[in-house]
Formats: structure tokens, C-alpha cells, sequence
């Protein structure tokens, strides 16, 4: 008598969702359903796919405010793509994993499995990487294509803001991605096709074939509105619609943001928190207590004439370090839309630590929204931030600057001493790399499991117990391709491979 499939519900289609899913459907003893809350990927149109309108898509997102920013009231959104390949349609498309202490560091306290020896390997297993091929650090039969913009690809002030930091003695790096190499002036790689198309965790994971699996169910506009919980046991979900939906076991992938949300209406969290809302709590956990993300301000720019180039909005790159050695920040030149007239950027510095504590809460209204408070900025943050404004100051001086007609529209002396508190309280930015919010260690065990809970876990961004110094992107695909693998390597009768 076959075995009856073991029936698990991924919640959220996003970056890792689409991963997870592809990924545990390969196993014809499991039965997968993907809820995604928006579309499926058959609406993404040029907004989405072409790399130069990322800022549209950008407005389309879903987003958070953040609220509040350092003793001011500014608010600043947070990228949280609401569709099948959620993030992945929506973000800069850059392929950053971080240096392998970030890893290292999970390791070292505790989380058995996650150093860097154990997840380069991943990171290289998901990629084709179109520049490298197959080498050490790189893979050539991944789902994910990787290759970095050309320089006929770039926009004018990419190309200024490269030429320019070459012309002021900035070192090369062939290879972000080799940490050997940091730190150092590069061009961002990118997830796109060989038409220049971006290419999301939906469309290189869940193809068509992959689509037609008996054992895959993928229902979009499909929004969970709380789990289901009996005892201290998943049973399944309930959607917004009022349906119910049982499973054997739930994994969350809706984001940092969401994910700690769902889980606290859900009755697993801050005991004292929930017990303000009236939530029966099931797990009294540390559950959106410390949200990370790289932060940093922004500068307004605008140069002469069109922006020119077909590339994406992330394309060269200063990955800086401030005491020369240990990489700690990114400095690069936002690409607008194209246009015809005179171009505006935004010349932005995110500083690559985060004290983790922002925090995700709920709110006080009946609309499941999310409250967030910013993370911090990090210690000795004004030092560092000097470090980046002088060498953009050096930039500014630069011929290629000159020649681009390079100017800010509120100018700032960037080596002033009131330069950096000016520059954010005009422009606080995030690079929309939160995480952290249900991470492993004091909410989730090393395989991604809840902590006193059953056929519950978590794989997404939020998993990750302190932020890499590099984009979250990668690292939340890697997340989905391990957990997806241990998920397999605990089923009956299974004989585990080594994980890739």
C-alpha cells in the first residue's frame, strides 16, 4: 500500500519560498502547496523584467514604513515584493553573499552547520555564473544565472563614479564575491538572462516542468491570516477568505517582516506583547525582538543629460572598509529610470553592521500591518560613515565626475563635521536587507524549527541571527536550498546526501 505523502504548506512564494518549493517537490513522498498573498509571476511586465525600471517596481512593492528614525519623523519604506518570487522581482537584482566570517560567526555560537566551510558550497550549487563558469567560488549548472553589467550596460554616472574612484586610487576587484579580494571598486553581479532580463527565484526555480508536478500546488492570492495551532502543535492555516487548510507541517517564508507578524497573531511570541492584543500565547519567544538591516543615508545628486546605459539600478561599487582592512561598508551611485532630461541619483552609504535591535510588532489596527522600528545606527557609525563621505568628496574632484557635470542638489561639504547628521536627516535609507526577526538561536533551532512548537519552521531571511556584510539575497536562496535538504534528510527511510 503506497505511503501516504506528507502534506506541507509553504507560506509565502518569495525569494526562498519559490526555492523551498521547487526543491521539496523533488521528493515524490512529500505534497507541497505555496500560499502566496499576491499574484502569480505571469503578471510580472516590463517593470519587473527590465533591470533599468527597477525603481518602478520599487513603488509597486509591497512596503513597510519604518517609524521612528533617529529622533526625528522621518519614515522609509521597506522593499517586500508581494508576488510569486516575492523580493526577487522587486530588489536591485545584486548577488552579494557576504565574507565567511558573517558566517563564521552563526557557527561559532552554537548553530552547528551554517560556518562558511558548510554553505559555500550552496551558494555556488544555485548559481550559473556566465562570467566565472565553474571555479572555486562559482557554479555552472545552477538555477539562478549570474553575470556582471559591461560597461556598455552602465549608466553615465555608474561609469563616473568607477572611472572616477579608478582615477583617485581605488583598488580593482574582478570578483566581489571573492572575499580574498576586499575591499575594493567592482560592478555589482546580478541575476538577469542572457537578454539582459531579470530572472527571480520563481521563474529560475518553479519552471514549467517544475510547475507540473503532481506533488506541487501553487495557489496565488492565497493570504494566510493566522496559523493553526493546537497545543503547542501546527495543524495548518487559515486564510483571510476564512478557508482552513491542514498540513503535517508549515514553513514560513514571508519575509522578515511578515514572517514575525504571522507568527505573533498566531500566538508565538513576546508573552507580554501578545498578551496586550489579547493573543493566546503558545510560545512565549523572543519573536521580532531584533530586526537588522544595513542603513545609511543617501545623497542627492544630478549630472548633464540622459542617464544613458540599460543596466539596473546596482551596477560599480565601492565595498569600503574604514579602518582599511575590515570590510564594514557600500558606497555606489542609485541608477534612476531612464530619462531624457537632466538625470538625478542618489549617491547612498549603508553601513554593514547593525546592532540588531529594530523591532517588528503588531499593530494597533485590524489591517495585519506590521508595526517596525528602526534598527539603530551601529557603534562608532560616525567614523565609519566619514571613512565613505571623504572618499566621495575625493570623487566629487574627480575629472569624471567634472566631465558628467556631477553636482549635489543640496550640497554638503561631505568632510564637515555636521555633514553626516545633515545628510541623514534628509535622507535616511534602507538597503532592504532586514533580518533577523526570527532567528536562529533563541527562536528557531539549527534546523530551522520553532522553538517548542511542532511542524512549524521558518526559512527566510528571518532565520539569520546576525546580518551578513553583504546583500540578504543569496543568503536567503542558500537558507531555502538547506533547509529544503534537511527537511528531506528527516524523512523515514531516507538516506541523507550531503548537503549541497
Amino acid at each position: 500500500m503506497p505511503n501516504t505523502p506528507r502534506r506541507i504548506l509553504i507560506v509565502g512564494g518569495g525569494t526562498s519560498g519559490s526555492v523551498l518549493a521547487a526543491r521539496l517537490s523533488e521528493h515524490p513522498d512529500l505534497h507541497i502547496t505555496v500560499l502566496e498573498a499576491g499574484p502569480d509571476d505571469h503578471v510580472y511586465g516590463d517593470g519587473v523584467l527590465d533591470p533599468t525600471r527597477a525603481p518602478e517596481a520599487w513603488l509597486g512593492a509591497q512596503s513597510v514604513a519604518l517609524t521612528p528614525m533617529f529622533n526625528g519623523d522621518q519614515v522609509i519604506p521597506m522593499l517586500q515584493g508581494r508576488m510569486m518570487g516575492g523580493t526577487s522581482a522587486v530588489n536591485g537584482l545584486a548577488t552579494l553573499r557576504g565574507l565567511p566570517q558573517d558566517y563564521d560567526s552563526w557557527a561559532a555560537s552554537g548553530l552547528e552547520g551554517w560556518a562558511w566551510d558548510d554553505v559555500v558550497s550552496t551558494f555556488i550549487a544555485a548559481e550559473t555564473d556566465m562570467d566565472f563558469r565553474s571555479s572555486p567560488l562559482h557554479g555552472n549548472d545552477g538555477p539562478l544565472t549570474v553575470r556582471r553589467w559591461r560597461r556598455d550596460e552602465m549608466g553615465r554616472a555608474q561609469l563616473a563614479f568607477l572611472d572616477g574612484m579608478l582615477e583617485k586610487g581605488a583598488k580593482t576587484v574582478t570578483d566581489i564575491n571573492d572575499p580574498s579580494q576586499l575591499p575594493g571598486l567592482g560592478v555589482f553581479p546580478v541575476t538577469i538572462d542572457a537578454a539582459a532580463r531579470r530572472v527571480t527565484t520563481s521563474r529560475a526555480y518553479l519552471t514549467p516542468k517544475v510547475r507540473a508536478r503532481e506533488n506541487l500546488s501553487i495557489r496565488p492570492n492565497a493570504e494566510v491570516a493566522t496559523l493553526l495551532i493546537d497545543g503547542t502543535r501546527v495543524t495548518g492555516v487559515s486564510l483571510a477568505s476564512g478557508e482552513t487548510i491542514e498540513a503535517d507541517e508549515v514553513v514560513v517564508t514571508a519575509g522578515a517582516l511578515w514572517t514575525p507578524n504571522m507568527l505573533m497573531r498566531s500566538g508565538i511570541g513576546p508573552a507580554d506583547h501578545l498578551s496586550e492584543h489579547g493573543i493566546e500565547v503558545h510560545a512565549d519567544l523572543p519573536v521580532g525582538e531584533t530586526l537588522s538591516d544595513h542603513i545609511g543615508p543617501g545623497i542627492r545628486y544630478r549630472h548633464d543629460g540622459p542617464r544613458g546605459g540599460t543596466a539596473g539600478p546596482a551596477q560599480s561599487l565601492l565595498i569600503g572598509a574604514s579602518d582599511g582592512t575590515d570590510v564594514d561598508y557600500h558606497a555606489f551611485p542609485i541608477a534612476p529610470p531612464l530619462s531624457d532630461g537632466p538625470t538625478e541619483f542618489m549617491m547612498a552609504v549603508f553601513l554593514l553592521r547593525s546592532s540588531g535591535q529594530g523591532k517588528v510588532r503588531l499593530a494597533d489596527t485590524d489591517d495585519n500591518w506590521p508595526t517596525v522600528i528602526a534598527p539603530p545606527l551601529p557603534d562608532n557609525a560616525t567614523a565609519r560613515l566619514q571613512h565613505a563621505f571623504n572618499r566621495i568628496a575625493e570623487w566629487e574632484e574627480s575629472d569624471a565626475a567634472n566631465a558628467l557635470g556631477c553636482a549635489q542638489i543640496e550640497p554638503i561639504d561631505l568632510r564637515a563635521p555636521e555633514a553626516i547628521a545633515t545628510a541623514l536627516e534628509r535622507n535616511t535609507l534602507s538597503y532592504g536587507h532586514m533580518v533577523g526577526t526570527c532567528p536562529m538561536g533563541p527562536v528557531l533551532d539549527a534546523d530551522c524549527r520553532v522553538r517548542g512548537i511542532t511542524g512549524l519552521r521558518v526559512a527566510d531571511a528571518s532565520v539569520m541571527p546576525t546580518i551578513p556584510r553583504g546583500n540578504t539575497y543569496l543568503g536567503c536562496v542558500m537558507v531555502a536550498e538547506r533547509i529544503a535538504r534537511k527537511m528531506i534528510a528527516s524523512l523515514p527511510n531516507h538516506t541523507a546526501k550531503e548537503l549541497a
